[in-house]
């Protein structure tokens, strides 16, 4: 079972949840389904019932760098674009799920999405990173819970999951 506020969401409907989390996946041109990214935020907003979702598109818009954007398909953008395009279209939630939200980017557009993943520090409550990228889970994650083999095997800070030899030699990570 998983817990959200330590109420079960075994019963929530997608909606009512979607209003609390939001994932963004690995391969952010699946995330778009719309001709625009203005659309597709929009869209996003309808779906979850947000309202002033007008006003609402044009702040994700802004803050996500994407108003010289919004009419371009979002499918269409260079990587780092359709990185922000997608946080754009999971909205603000208090909790945010990323699935390798660095794979396959380029140097700069790294550093890009992780300016944009700092500014969301202000309005995202949780976020949960699952990666290989050992460099953002340094740079960024307070709190590392490290799986092997389907199962949790460590959980603490920086300093105690890099500064745990046992842990870094059994699952073969480094900082």
């Amino acid at each position: 079972d998983i817990l959200l506020n330590e109420k079960s969401i075994r019963d929530l409907k997608p909606e009512a949840l979607s209003r609390q989390i939001s994932m963004v996946y690995q391969n952010p041109e699946e995330m778009f389904i719309k001709d625009s990214i203005g659309g597709d935020i929009a869209y996003a907003m309808e779906v979850r019932r947000v309202p002033d979702s007008a006003r609402r598109t044009d702040e994700l818009l802004e803050r996500f760098r994407l108003k010289e954007l919004k009419n371009r398909d979002g499918r269409l953008l260079s990587g780092g674009q359709m990185r922000r395009a997608s946080l754009g279209v999971a909205l603000n939630p208090g909790i945010l799920l990323l699935d390798e939200p660095t794979a396959n980017l380029d140097i700069a557009t790294r550093k890009e999405i992780m300016r944009t993943l700092e500014d969301m520090k202000a309005i995202t409550e949780t976020v949960v990173i699952a990666t290989h990228d050992m460099q953002l889970v340094c740079e960024w994650a307070e709190r590392i819970i490290v799986l092997w083999n389907g199962r949790v095997v460590a959980d603490g800070s920086r300093n105690e999951i890099f500064g745990n030899r046992g842990i870094v030699e059994k699952v073969g990570i480094r900082p």
